[in-house]
């Protein structure tokens, strides 16, 4: 079964007439993970922003064709259930941190989501400790290098555990070894 399927999707930033997505048909299915390679400008990104809602709302445009997520439509999905589905961790890290503190960063959606505070210690320790953040907790964010904060970020997302989970650029900013981690 198909969990994510795209059909004809077509989108334009705003005031631009070159679509950046153009006729995108795709199917993907439980258990698959998918790569998407191509050149700068391709359309990489803004494909995963259409996956997680992002365009038109945030960014604006106009997007026509259909996505779904296990059979419903993605624009009839409650948003509260969508957010609950779909992680995404952007190529820039810094543009969706919003704490100063490491732990604080990684409890803030599962604060948001009302987690209670045992699953938000546990799920804090699970996540921190596979990504190597455990002996960071505490630290400043803004001091972090390029990696630990997209680390951060990802421990974040995983923190939520969503059934879907996008990464734009997950490695670009991490060393070769943290990378093949």
């Amino acid at each position: 079964m198909a969990v994510i399927k795209i059909e004809n999707l077509n989108y334009r930033y705003p005031e631009t007439e070159t679509p950046a997505l153009k006729n995108i048909d795709l199917e993907i299915l439980e258990g698959q993970f998918v790569l998407l390679v191509g050149g700068s400008g391709c359309g990489k990104s803004t494909l995963l922003r259409a996956l997680a809602g992002l365009v038109p709302d945030f960014y604006g445009g106009k997007l026509e064709g259909k996505i779904y997520f296990d059979r419903q439509e993605m624009r009839k999905i409650d948003r509260q259930q969508f957010v609950q589905k779909v992680g995404m961790v952007f190529q820039d890290p810094e543009s969706q941190l919003v704490m100063t503190d490491v732990e604080m960063e990684v409890v803030f959606g599962l604060e948001n989501a009302g987690a209670s505070h045992r699953l938000m210690k546990r799920r804090v320790m699970e996540v921190t400790e596979a990504l190597g953040l455990s002996d960071y907790l505490h630290s400043f964010i803004p001091e972090l290098s390029g990696g630990e904060k997209q680390k951060v970020a990802l421990a974040g997302v995983m923190a939520l555990q969503p059934e879907i989970l996008l990464l734009d650029e997950p490695t670009s900013q991490l060393d070769p070894v943290s990378g093949e981690e």
